[in-house]
């Protein structure tokens, strides 16, 4: 039984961080080096990479804490896609404040935009990281 905690532990983070961390690189290539490439590219990594993870790991500590022992079948799904939606959400919100300041992603001047691009991914891989986590796994044949 231990085990089994440990291995659903696992899978939580493992797969919200991935989920994050990917979609911060896609992020860092389009909006810093392609959209906006003037800038500290090395300071925009390291940002979206320590973004992508901390994401990841907020994603997988509230999914673990209020999601795995509360909910079963559809309502994970959901509870989790939900989680990921929030915290994804927020942290485009709050990436767009903090990119005012530092310039490296056009934040400060195409704001809607920004913080659309970082909502509705956040909707979308919310469902995805909610099927993942908790979707049923094909019968084997």
């Amino acid at each position: 039984m231990a085990d089994e905690n440990i291995h659903a532990l696992h899978r939580i983070f493992i797969i919200a961080v991935t989920l994050t961390t990917a979609a911060e690189i896609v992020y860092f290539t389009v909006w810093g080096l392609y959209l906006f490439p003037e800038g500290n590219v090395a300071g925009k990594l390291v940002w979206t990479l320590t973004c992508g993870i901390a994401m990841g790991l907020v994603i997988g500590a509230l999914t673990y804490l209020w999601v795995e022992e509360r909910f079963q079948g559809g309502e994970a799904v959901w509870g989790a896609a939900l989680v990921m939606a929030a915290v994804g959400s927020y942290c485009a919100w709050l990436c767009s404040k903090i990119d005012a300041q530092l310039g490296y992603f056009g934040g400060d001047e195409n704001t809607t935009l920004f913080i659309l691009s970082g909502v509705i991914p956040a909707i979308l891989g919310g469902l995805l990281y909610g099927w993942l986590v908790y979707g049923k796994p094909a019968e084997a044949a």
